[in-house]
């Protein structure tokens, strides 16, 4: 054979090699990430949105005239002290240094008061301050000279997601303009705990709209009363519905925050804002007065900017409401307010599932960390699911809300009120309210709702249960709320850490998904790993 035609045969077996081995590539990508041009395409459009400069005709001005005359009186070398101790002490070092007197708790407010009022027309992460947080700071000092201090979070100021209730003189509003002089009749469960416990609440976080269940076409971290949030770390997703929660963390607003979840509305702002945060096993914290979507999947849960604060705030929310009959299971459960260290060596499943570039590379570092701290690290595969999630949605939105609505008092009734409100009032829906408008319309009965809730959650725990055993791993590692329809679902525990950050200085999120109730051991872990990996950074605000 002529050299010349062995060359050119040559030739052509390496371009089909190129063309099967690119084939191949594509492939098995998409086996990985079956949607990731959809993912890229969402995520460039919320930046977009977010990032965008426009008007907020209905957009709520935060009133810091309670707090003018004392935030003249903070003095530079307090403020500058603060800037320091705030961005990595823990609760319980806040409280020793309250508990020495080289802090109070009025101070830490102020200072809190200060930087929202400083950042917080950028952010847009409140939507509402208390105007008593002063007060209440000064009440919680004179608490502790007495000898009396309430709890583990006596003093600490936090902030709260708008969808839990308080009451007067804040409002409760989950970001809607039909609810903006929505005062509920009284204050949550879980707030009642945290003032129990010596919390100062500061204020009310902006979130996606009716936690991000109004419209298909919804921005995340939009709402008609706070605008769009924006990430603090640049123009990245701010993720939701938590978003304001997060970014109120994040960006040093709080020491720390209350969100909730329906299907990774804790864990993704989250992975975005680089915080910690811990979506509870479904039962351990009550859901009474939390505006909802459905009592199957919802939970509130802490954000914090480490992990032990997430012990700390657990210890404090978990517990037994006769209000909220799914809470049984945490009667008689005691969640440590210390992070209990892992029982090492342990297997981990690494889910293989890369949504984003950087991603693998992040949880990889992870991965190194586990194997640093004595655990073995094994690839699992991506648990594919044919789970009904959304039908769930809409019915449980449907008669939960209307629930919440009539038990707080709120002067509207029920989700036909809401969308006949918005139809009058089209400025109070940017984006559209058709995710309502099918929740009303649902024809999912009673009966039907609870059997696919039932078949639901036994569908989440088998694949999980499956995966974890088939595997012999005692916990998950994926990359931020990919596993979300999964364990919100069957209820399943999940903790996401700072796991990294891409080129572009994006945050990445890593999650640790464990069984029922372990959720102290799943904390532990996570500070283990992120005391190894010291990637957290705080954003740079100016």
């Amino acid at each position: 054979m002529p050299r010349r035609v062995q060359l050119f045969l040559a030739l052509v077996f390496l371009g089909l090699g190129l063309v099967v081995w690119w084939a191949m590539s594509q492939a098995a990508e998409k086996r990985l990430n079956p949607n990731k041009r959809d993912w890229e395409s969402f995520v460039a459009r919320q930046v977009a949105e977010q990032t965008a400069e426009r008007p907020y005709p209905l957009r709520r001005t935060l009133n810091f005239s309670p707090f003018e005359a004392a935030l003249e009186r903070l003095e530079a070398p307090v403020l500058e002290r603060l800037q320091t101790l705030t961005q990595k002490a823990t609760i319980p070092e806040l409280q020793a240094e309250m508990q020495a007197g080289c802090l109070t708790s009025e101070q830490l407010t102020l200072f809190y008061l200060w930087r929202i009022r400083r950042y917080n027309d950028r952010l847009r992460a409140y939507l509402e301050l208390n105007p008593a947080a002063l007060e209440e700071a000064r009440a919680r000092d004179t608490e502790r000279q007495q000898g009396k201090v309430r709890g583990v979070l006596h003093g600490i100021p936090l902030s709260l997601k708008d969808n839990i209730s308080t009451a007067g003189p804040l409002h409760t509003t989950a970001g809607a303009a039909v609810l903006a002089e929505h005062i509920a009749d009284r204050d949550a469960f879980i707030v009642q705990k945290l003032r129990a416990a010596g919390a100062v609440i500061l204020g009310k976080n902006n979130l996606s709209e009716w936690a991000n269940f109004m419209t298909s076409q919804s921005v995340n971290g939009y709402s008609t009363l706070g605008g769009h949030t924006r990430n603090p770390y640049g123009p990245f997703d701010v993720g939701g519905s938590s978003s304001g929660t997060a970014v109120a963390v994040a960006a040093n607003l709080a020491v720390a925050g209350i969100g909730s979840e329906t299907s990774g509305s804790l864990i993704y702002p989250a992975a975005q804002n680089s915080v910690f945060t811990l979506k509870p096993t479904l039962g351990l914290v009550s859901r009474d007065r939390i505006l909802p979507i459905t009592a199957a999947q919802d939970t509130a849960g802490p954000m914090s900017k480490n992990a032990p604060d997430l012990a700390v705030l657990m210890s404090v929310i978990t517990g037994h409401d006769p209000t909220d009959a799914a809470t049984q299971l945490a009667e008689g459960f005691s969640f440590p307010p210390v992070a209990k260290s892992p029982a090492l060596p342990l297997r981990v499943g690494w889910v293989q599932h890369i949504q984003r570039k950087g991603d693998a590379e992040a949880l990889a570092q992870v991965a190194r960390a586990l194997g640093a701290l004595g655990a073995e690290v094994v690839e699992v595969p991506f648990p594919e699911s044919a789970i009904e999630m959304m039908p769930v949605l809409h019915a449980g939105m449907r008669q939960d809300l209307a629930s919440y609505l009539q038990t707080t008092g709120a002067a509207i009734r029920g989700l036909q009120d809401v969308l006949e409100y918005n139809r009058q009032h089209p400025e109070a829906m940017l984006y559209g309210q058709d995710l309502l408008e099918t929740s009303l319309a649902h024809p999912l009965s009673g009966a039907e709702y609870q059997a696919l809730v039932d078949k639901n959650r036994q569908q989440g725990r088998e694949r999980l249960l499956d995966l974890m055993q088939e595997h012999q791993v005692e916990v998950l590692l994926v990359v931020g709320n990919s596993l979300s329809v999964l364990t919100s679902t069957s209820g399943f525990p999940v903790v996401n850490f700072p796991a990294g950050y891409r080129q572009s200085g994006e945050p990445i999120g890593a999650s640790l998904v464990g069984k029922p109730l372990q959720d102290p051991w799943l904390i532990g872990l996570a500070q283990a790993v992120s005391e190894h990996l010291k990637v957290r950074k705080p954003p740079l605000l100016r």
